[in-house]
């Protein structure tokens, strides 16, 4: 009996036929394949990820039609509105102390700004996709009229980039959308939209000559200044009003400001010389007079007061005043120009400019934006809100 059992033990009738060592070895290519296995589940998961994360994300599509009336589909992404997104959230913050100040609230989270329902982020989010709708039809049309840069144009074009990048931080060069690459790409495209923009403006038969003489040389006569002056308020420490010097302030403010103005009368220079200036604030060190600049426009209301402005519009050129008193504060003007056309000619632009642009809405509704089919895509309505996208919170 004993002998049989060893027979059978002996030709693998009783067990696997497999050593222990071979069952360890086995076991551990087991355990290999499936770490592999996990492994390469674990790496296709993450590069499904990243495929979610980084993949191009459309947020507008526009339909139209091209060069033989054959139809056009062009994709903008995500990507493509980033620099929009950068300058408009450059603009508002550096306003966001202001608001702050002023309404309790950041520009972003303020209600009701366009008088829509809209808070500012939502206002400056529809802002931006109205201008990409618009940009994007007028680079398919002008493709389509066989619009191109000139080579000057072209360099300008990558000037701007390289002006642009200049002043990013390293931070928002590293965001997509924002390196030069991208950049060149939308500068291009708005160059060529804002070459054919003034193109169709150039038909419109706008008689500009007309426009100019609708503004009145009269009001927009402007009276350019130098001046000095000193208050004659003081807004004290731990209080939020300005209150009236003292009688003695007074009279040492006017003191030397009336010893300044012996001093301009005869200066070759306005600007120099006149106050001790040694942190460069226009403020005199010791006195306290400032030294400022004006515009004066001939309708201005809200510089000095009206009969200290009727005596400085006599004045003749490089004439300097005596000291003006008003009751805020004491001046000595010095008159540079008494009929500077600057202010009748940004005037004559800016109705030129009013009114091109009016026009040119007008026809983009009417003729050329009913030729395509806009369509925001929900990556942009649901995902993304202006606000800190761009910022840099380490500049």
């Amino acid at each position: 009996m004993n002998s049989a059992k060893k027979i059978i033990k002996n030709q693998g009738l009783g067990n696997s036929g497999v050593t222990k060592s071979e069952e360890e070895g086995l076991g551990s290519r087991k355990n290999k394949i499936l770490i592999i296995i996990g492994l390469c589940l674990i790496v296709g998961i993450s590069l499904v990820v990243a495929y979610i994360q980084l993949r191009p994300r459309e947020i507008l599509v526009v339909k139209g039609t091209g060069e033989n009336n054959q139809s056009i589909t062009n994709k903008v992404y995500y990507t493509d509105a980033m620099y929009d997104i950068y300058t408009a959230e450059t603009q508002y913050n550096s306003y966001e102390s202001i608001y702050q100040q002023i309404y309790g609230t950041t520009y972003w989270a303020a209600e009701n700004v366009d008088n829509e329902g809209r808070n500012g982020s939502q206002a400056v989010k529809k802002q931006i996709m109205d201008a990409l709708k618009q940009r994007e039809i007028l680079y398919m049309e002008s493709l389509k009229n066989k619009v191109e840069l000139t080579a000057e144009e072209q360099q300008s074009v990558t000037q701007d980039v390289n002006s642009t990048m200049q002043n990013m931080s390293d931070k928002q060069k590293k965001i997509s959308g924002l390196d030069s690459a991208t950049l060149q790409e939308i500068f291009e495209k708005q160059a060529l939209a804002d070459k054919y923009k003034e193109q169709v403006i150039a038909g419109l038969g706008i008689d500009e000559e007309a426009l100019k003489k609708t503004v009145s040389k009269k009001d927009y006569r402007q009276y350019t200044l130098q001046y000095y002056t000193i208050a004659k308020t003081e807004t004290k420490a731990g209080e939020s009003e300005a209150t009236q010097k003292s009688e003695e302030d007074l009279k040492k403010a006017k003191d030397d400001i009336t010893a300044l103005q012996k001093k301009a009368v005869s200066a070759e220079d306005f600007t120099k010389g006149l106050i001790t200036d040694s942190d460069n604030n226009n403020i005199d060190d010791k006195t306290g007079i400032s030294y400022s600049t004006e515009n004066l426009i001939e309708t201005d209301t809200d510089f000095m007061t009206e009969k200290a402005r009727k005596q400085v519009k006599a004045m003749k050129n490089g004439q300097v005043s005596g000291v003006i008193e008003t009751k805020d504060a004491y001046f000595v003007v010095k008159m540079v120009n008494n009929d500077d056309p600057e202010a009748y000619d940004a005037q004559c632009e800016q109705v030129v400019s009013d009114e091109k642009e009016n026009k040119f809405q007008e026809k983009y509704r009417t003729d050329i934006k009913i030729s395509y089919t806009t369509e925001v895509q929900s990556y942009w309505k649901g995902r993304v809100s202006i606000g800190y996208l761009t910022a840099d919170n380490n500049n």
